[in-house]
């Protein structure tokens, strides 16, 4: 359901609706298939709360994967995005002056990266995805990854030798399991 903040977004920034049809008839096809094979969404969602709350629930409750998801969050996107995600705040509200960026006013970058952080923040506080973030999120972080494009000019050897440098410490100095 997040994903479609983020298709409806792009829609909007495209300024059309001729591909809504087409994707909606394949997202209920989707849908139809898994129905069709036996699998009932409802129980399977209750299924999966019951053996969350019968496993690690018990040992990370709902307030620690608040923080420790946006934790993974941030080091998955890296330390670029998140500074263009704060510009992206920034202009959205106003409070910044327009310096020399490599995409001229942002247009389309502004809501895109807005709605990716809105679909974060309400999977985040959902509860609904829990650890892995890393992996389950993609489809969002994905979508912070252009707001780099908004910081200035000027910086962006800076930011790219940060953003290496985080990645490359990240692989070698975090057990992560890749």
């Amino acid at each position: 359901m997040l994903v479609g903040v983020l298709a409806v977004t792009v829609l909007v920034c495209a300024r059309t609706a001729r591909p809504l049809p087409f994707a909606l008839a394949g997202a209920l096809a989707v849908a139809a298939a898994f129905t069709a094979a036996g699998f009932w969404w409802w129980e399977g969602y209750h299924l999966l709360v019951e053996r969350y709350y019968q496993g690690v629930a018990a040992v990370r409750p709902h307030g620690y994967w608040v923080w420790a998801n946006l934790a993974n969050a941030v080091i998955a996107a890296g330390v670029a995005s998140v500074a263009g995600t704060r510009r992206v705040l920034a202009l959205s509200l106003g409070s910044v002056r327009a310096a020399p960026t490599a995409v001229s006013g942002g247009k389309a970058v502004v809501p895109l990266v807005t709605a990716a952080v809105c679909a974060t923040v309400v999977a985040d506080l959902s509860g609904m995805s829990k650890g892995e973030t890393e992996r389950i999120w993609l489809p969002f972080l994905v979508w912070l990854v252009p707001a780099a494009a908004l910081l200035p000019c000027r910086d962006h050897r800076v930011w790219l030798a940060l953003q290496a440098a985080a990645a490359l410490l990240v692989n070698h100095l975090l057990r992560t399991g890749w």
